[in-house]
């Protein structure tokens, strides 16, 4: 973000002006734009004052006024979800998920499960032979689930190894 031009340059260029020199002239002089040597003389002639006005960056958070009542409902459910917490908020809040999420990330609140959590029912995705580095090749076989573009495999264990001619017959193309 650029910073605000200086108190004394602002005070140079308007003497400059008051002194008779144009507002171009000016402006080409100390390296400023035109258009905001300009609005530096209508800031005077308007408030009286050439300081840099405050700068707001951006709106107001919408749950800023809600913060004690986040801050309490994640302490009272630490390992709640976002769309969990965003249900558990009171009545008066209409905000999104992800609004939600980016409030918590403003507070520096991180939401982690506990390790102490049962697990949830996603299965394995790799066999303990794979987990050991060992050769752990499963056969795929076709189960007849289609997409309306594309086959789906689903992996089976390996059981026993099929020959060539048994693969070839038992595989379909889509």
């Amino acid at each position: 973000m650029a910073h605000a031009y200086s108190l004394d340059l602002r005070e140079r260029i308007l003497n400059d002006i008051d002194a008779g020199m144009s507002t171009e002239d000016a402006a080409r002089k100390y390296s400023v734009s035109i258009a905001w040597a300009y609005s530096l003389k209508k800031q005077r002639r308007e408030t009286g004052s050439i300081a840099p006005k405050e700068y707001h960056r951006g709106q107001e958070r919408k749950l800023a006024p809600y913060e004690q009542e986040v801050r309490q409902l994640v302490a009272d459910h630490p390992d709640a979800t976002l769309v969990e917490l965003h249900q558990q908020l009171p009545e008066a809040v209409h905000v999104s998920v992800p609004t939600l999420h980016n409030f918590l990330k403003h507070l520096k609140i991180t939401w982690k499960k506990r390790r102490s959590m049962l697990p949830n029912n996603i299965g394995r995705t790799l066999s303990n032979n794979a987990k050991n580095g060992d050769d752990s090749k499963s056969s795929l076989s076709w189960k007849g689930s289609f997409s309306s573009t594309q086959c789906l495999l689903v992996a089976t264990p390996p059981l026993q190894r099929m020959d060539q001619n048994e693969h070839d017959t038992n595989a379909r193309s889509c």
